[in-house]
Parts: C-alpha cells; sequence; structure tokens
C-alpha cells in the first residue's frame, strides 16, 4: 500500500475540461479555445438549413449534421471554426441551399433549397438533407448525406403530389426523410396534406441540455399546399428547428430557426419560401480519468470539481 492509502500503480495525469459546453452561433468565422488539460471533446456540427422554394413548395433540407464523440484535442488550443448561412427561401424557382459549417477539420453540408410549384415543378436540390419536392407532377426530392459521410449527415426530401393542387414535400432532417405530398384524387376539397418536414436528432446525449429545438437540431421544412382549407393541411416543420409551410392564403412559409440548420417552410400560392435557419457549433470539452489513482489525487480533484 502507498503511504498516502491508495492502491500502488502508474503515476496518470488527469485530462480535464471541468465538461464545459461553448456553442459557436455567429455566422461566418469563428474559433474556441480549449482548456488547459482539456484532451478530449464531444462536437455536435450543424450547417445551414435550407430555403424552400417558391409557391405550393418543397420544404427546405436541413443542414447536414455530424456529431465527433470522444474527438481528441489539445489543451489551449484555439480551433477554427465556421457556423454556415441559412439559404434564402425563393421568390421565384428552387429555394437557395444553406452554407457548409466546420470544426476540427470535420465539415457538415448545407441542407438543400425546396422545390417550387409554380410555374411547373421543380425538384428539391441535394445537400446536407435533401429539399422536398414542388408540388406540381410529381416532383422528385433532393437526395440527402451529399456529399456521402459515414455515418450519414443527413437524409432525402420527399415528393411532391402528383397534381394540379400544388402539395409540397417536407424536406429530410438529420434523421429521417421527408414525407411525401398527400392528395386525394377525385376529391376537389380534399384531404391533402404538405409533407412533413424529416425529425432532427436529440444532441443532449453528446453536450447536454439546453441547445436547439427541445434539445433537436437539424429539422427538415415543411411543404407548402396551393389550395385553401377545407382539406387542405400545410406540412409541419420537423422536430429540430424546421420550419412549417402555409396553405392558400397563409402568406410566405416559416423561416427555419436560428442556430438549429432547421429547413425553411414552403410557401403558399402564390407565396415565397422560408429561408433555412442558420447552423451552429457545439463543443463539450471532456473529463477523462481512467487508470490507477491515489486516494490523495482523487480527493483534491473532486474538490477542485475537476474528477470525472
Amino acid at each position: 500500500m502507498a503511504g498516502n492509502g491508495g492502491i500502488i500503480g502508474p503515476v496518470n495525469t488527469i485530462s480535464s475540461g471541468n465538461n464545459t459546453v461553448t456553442s459557436i452561433t455567429a455566422t461566418g468565422p469563428g474559433s474556441i479555445t480549449t482548456r488547459a488539460g482539456t484532451r478530449f471533446v464531444n462536437a455536435v456540427i450543424s450547417a445551414g438549413g435550407g430555403g424552400a422554394g417558391y409557391s405550393q413548395s418543397g420544404g427546405g433540407g436541413a443542414g447536414g449534421l455530424r456529431i465527433l464523440a470522444a474527438h481528441p484535442v489539445c489543451g489551449n488550443t484555439a480551433y477554427a471554426a465556421t457556423i454556415g448561412a441559412g439559404g434564402a427561401g425563393a421568390t421565384s424557382g428552387t429555394g437557395t441551399a444553406g452554407s457548409a459549417s466546420t470544426i476540427f477539420c470535420t465539415p457538415s453540408a448545407g441542407g438543400g433549397g425546396g422545390g417550387a410549384s409554380n410555374p411547373s415543378g421543380t425538384a428539391g436540390s441535394a445537400g446536407g438533407s435533401g429539399g422536398g419536392g414542388g408540388g406540381n407532377n410529381g416532383s422528385a426530392g433532393g437526395a440527402g448525406n451529399t456529399p456521402p459521410t459515414d455515418p450519414v449527415q443527413g437524409y432525402t426530401g420527399g415528393t411532391g403530389a402528383a397534381c394540379g393542387q400544388g402539395i409540397g414535400a417536407g424536406g429530410g432532417g438529420a434523421g429521417a426523410v421527408g414525407t411525401n405530398g398527400i392528395f386525394t384524387p377525385g376529391s376537389p376539397t380534399g384531404p391533402a396534406s404538405g409533407g412533413t418536414g424529416g425529425v432532427g436528432i436529440d444532441i443532449s446525449p453528446y453536450v447536454g441540455p439546453g441547445i436547439g429545438d427541445s434539445n433537436f437540431l437539424a429539422g427538415g421544412g415543411g411543404g407548402g399546399v396551393g389550395a385553401p382549407p377545407p382539406g387542405y393541411v400545410a406540412g409541419a416543420g420537423g422536430a429540430g428547428g424546421g420550419g412549417d409551410g402555409k396553405r392558400a392564403c397563409g402568406g410566405t412559409g416559416n423561416a427555419g430557426t436560428v442556430n438549429t440548420g432547421g429547413g425553411g417552410g414552403g410557401g403558399a400560392y402564390p407565396d415565397n419560401g422560408g429561408g433555412g435557419g442558420s447552423g451552429i457549433v457545439v463543443v463539450k470539452e471532456l473529463d477523462r480519468a481512467s487508470g490507477v489513482w491515489s486516494m490523495n489525487t482523487l480527493y483534491n480533484n473532486v474538490k477542485n470539481g475537476t474528477w470525472a
């Protein structure tokens, strides 16, 4: 036995980050400096969401979401980061794609823009998650996870309804595909609904609660609808900041929530799409204390709040 009451063993050094959580939200270049002693972090990287298309449109795709668990770093080092802006909602045609976010040389791709219905259906564009297809002619959704990553950073947008009523699809989210626009043939009053945006991902297991949309990031935008009620319902945005779509007489689609990477909601007839939400980077500096330790070391670090 050691004289201090601990077990004899190798001397170890605690890698201590005090579980500090830092969020970077300002679009454009930025940085984070890790605390002295930090050796591992969890990082969440959400790109900007895509804007929705014009008029009866598909929702924008969510920004790509990358999660780095127990990523090695050097303490007291400044790391460059970039926060992607959300894409603009369209005033004609397809919505604008979001911009990429990055830290630790790991990029996440901006969300794809939602497709339009007016004057004819257009497909959603590809991105971290794909934009939903426009509401006419069964327009396809854009591909997600573009460029490819493993694990995937996002999913495909839904397909717009193949009818003249203009039923847009939901944009893809980081956790699920956007759903298709739905129309019942031969029924002038519906039922019909814009596609729901794909759900995002709960990031609280990695960086703790209180960030994003009820702990979710990167939800897809809901699809817009061209016909008025009764029987016609616009698509809801996906959990993770996706904007809700609008139906006729409802106006411009709702924007994706800032600092979530949520896709913009599809516009009604004849209205603009909602813009995508800006991205975010969140870093949690981890305590790590595996190995053999003396009782004095344990006691002093517990007292100072630096024990894992």
